[in-house]
């Protein structure tokens, strides 16, 4: 029966026919036809939705389409972290597919693999490890796919892209499936999920996709396997059940920040916002911009950096201003009145701010600042920023002011109603970063203390500052 259906497929070549013989679900016909029409496309982000299953028949189904093409013998790869993971998640699968179709076999020209029969096309799939990617530097592939993309460092995709290319073949491809909490999720959740490409990837970005697939997904589940993923903890739980990208590190700070935390809206220039920073120099200066309306808190802008003097910083404050405002509130700024690079380049703080608020720019309401930044803070009243001490008032007691920041931070984050007031935009890449997975509580004899270890947390400092000062009533 199966035989009929693949043989049936050179009268009607679609995915639905092909699905026929896989038992493709909704969800993986939906990422096949995704990974059609892109280059890169990952599939995935939680437990349960069949992405090995989709990952290694889409291979079957290239391989076949190229045949119908007229491209014979063509190889793909398939891909896991190490040997064991390959050999359980893929080999141990592949080695019961039908003997009808191909064979599975380990060759001198090109080791394990599986190889349809010629009347297929005669392509193969060659399976993988991932112990050193630069292996493959010199090895072509039609197709590249990588089980567990999460479990795998950037710079392997840039090893396997490389090795992206085949005679004849124009439409080469690299999939990934993977869940959301591997060792390197953050690459893999910045490059599909949040689109935050590098610049040598910003060309083709129309060519990243991610089809987000979940339990639901995934009508051959069991009650047993539903059981274990409604039974976990809720951090796991976030990851694995709801394919949340947010949550996947243990002991964090603010394990209750998700994807539903993140938001691509901007500010409304229009309306007053602040700044909130954590001084440093040799430790990055981070500084958030904030917007309060309503009941929402949205950090819609960060800057983040090194080894910079207080006058430089300010400046890239006030040029960040301007470039927000000439991005969504163009209208409101005088061109007339604004002079020319050069002339602007010579103003000191205190006469560029002046030349902005004349020509139209909004400049923030206030600064939180750090109380030992002293300096800073008089350097921002030169730009009319006004500053203040966001310790100015303290918890009181032997209580931690620092940490009762936290527990209102956490409040805005998520409230006992599942409110969530606090939105970041995307593009706070590094606020993002500390949240969530470095900004981590101490591990102590008896698990994780309500008690931040210090360094990975400069971002999430400037936001707790800012709501202990702005945001505590």
């Amino acid at each position: 029966m199966l035989l009929e259906r693949l043989q049936g497929m050179r009268r009607r070549f679609d995915v639905e026919t092909f699905s026929s013989v896989c038992d493709f679900t909704e969800a993986q016909v939906r990422a096949t036809r995704t990974a059609d029409e892109h280059k890169y496309t990952l599939y995935g982000g939680s437990r349960g939705p069949g992405k090995s299953h989709w990952l290694r028949w889409y291979l079957v189904w290239r391989l076949l389409r190229w045949a119908e093409e007229g491209h014979k013998g063509v190889r793909v790869g398939l891909f896991c972290e190490d040997y064991p993971s390959l050999k359980d998640r893929q080999i141990s699968k592949i080695s019961r597919w039908p003997a009808w179709m191909g064979y599975l076999k380990s060759t001198k020209v090109d080791g394990m693999g599986f190889f349809l029969w010629p009347e297929y096309g005669g392509g193969g799939i060659l399976l993988r490890n991932l112990n050193d990617a630069t292996k493959y530097q010199s090895v072509e592939f039609a197709g590249v796919a990588i089980d567990e993309l999460t479990r795998n460092p950037e710079r392997t995709f840039d090893e396997l892209r490389g090795s992206l290319r085949w005679p004849g073949i124009q439409d080469t491809f690299f999939t990934g499936a993977t869940n959301p909490n591997g060792r390197f999720f953050k690459w893999v959740r910045r490059y599909w999920v949040e689109r935050d490409l590098p610049e040598h990837l910003q060309e083709i970005a129309g060519e990243f996709a991610y089809v987000k697939a979940l339990p639901m997904d995934n009508p051959y589940l069991t009650e047993d396997y539903w059981q274990m993923l409604n039974t976990l903890a809720p951090r796991l739980q976030a990851a694995w059940r709801d394919g949340s990208w947010y949550v996947a590190v243990e002991g964090l700070v603010y394990e209750t920040f998700d994807e539903r935390n993140v938001t691509e809206d901007g500010p409304d220039m229009s309306l007053p916002f602040e700044i909130a920073i954590d001084d440093g120099y040799i430790d990055p200066r981070a500084t958030l911009f904030i917007q309060r309306s309503g009941t929402r808190i949205l950090v819609f802008d960060e800057l983040y950096h090194s080894k910079k003097l207080e006058e430089e910083s300010i400046r890239e404050i006030l040029e960040r201003c301007l470039w927000w405002t000439m991005e969504l509130a163009a209208e409101t700024v005088d061109e007339d009145a604004m002079e020319d690079e050069d002339a602007v380049r010579a103003m000191g703080l205190p006469e560029y701010a002046a030349y902005l608020q004349r020509i139209g720019v909004r400049l923030p309401e206030l600064a939180a600042v750090s109380h030992e930044a002293v300096a800073l803070r008089r350097r921002l009243r030169q730009a009319d920023i006004p500053a203040r001490n966001w310790l100015a008032v303290k918890a009181g007691g032997k209580v931690s002011t620092r940490g009762e920041a936290i527990k209102l931070t956490r409040g805005y984050m998520c409230d006992g109603q599942g409110y969530r007031a606090l939105q970041v935009n995307g593009r706070c890449r590094n606020l993002i970063d500390e949240i969530t997975s470095g900004y981590r509580n101490k591990e102590g004899a008896d698990g994780f203390e309500d008690v931040p270890e210090d360094g990975d947390d400069h971002a999430c400092d400037a936001l707790g500052s800012w709501v202990w000062l702005r945001a505590r009533r």
